[in-house]
């Protein structure tokens, strides 16, 4: 099979198979009115299921880029890749997240759901990493 960062490809997928389904779960149901409420998306977008394939290529080059640097960590295995994980949300997923809410003066609580989303989705990713990639 081939590989990616030293990672098999189907790994990479389920990674990021997993991230969108939790982001279904996320914010199709756990997080949904309040999340449409404080964002005041459309519940029925037009583009249909373009904006779930747009949404499922944004997950899948977060959860390449997770391989890149789960490949390139020193720790491996389960605590490496959520070491991984939880770095590269503190450092790239919080931050980015952050400076949206600033300057586009949204609800501290939006900044909440959506961070807290992506911590999952990125200790998720980490740990399917850890626990998948061999060496």
């Amino acid at each position: 099979m081939p590989k990616l960062f030293g990672t098999n490809i189907l790994i990479i997928l389920l990674a990021a198979f997993l991230f969108f389904v939790l982001g279904a779960i996320w914010y199709g149901g756990v997080f949904h009115d309040q999340w449409l409420e404080l964002t005041g998306v459309n519940p029925d977008p037009e583009g249909g299921a373009q904006v779930f394939v747009i949404g499922f290529v944004i997950v899948l080059l977060q959860a390449l880029g997770i391989a890149g640097i789960v490949s390139m960590a020193p720790n491996k295995g389960l605590r490496g890749g959520l070491k991984v994980g939880m770095l590269s949300w503190l450092f790239f997923a919080l931050p980015i997240s952050a400076y949206a809410w600033n300057y586009e003066e949204r609800s501290v609580t939006l900044l909440q759901i959506d961070a807290a989303y992506l911590l999952v989705g990125y200790l998720i990713m980490g740990a399917v990493y850890g626990l998948l990639r061999k060496e």
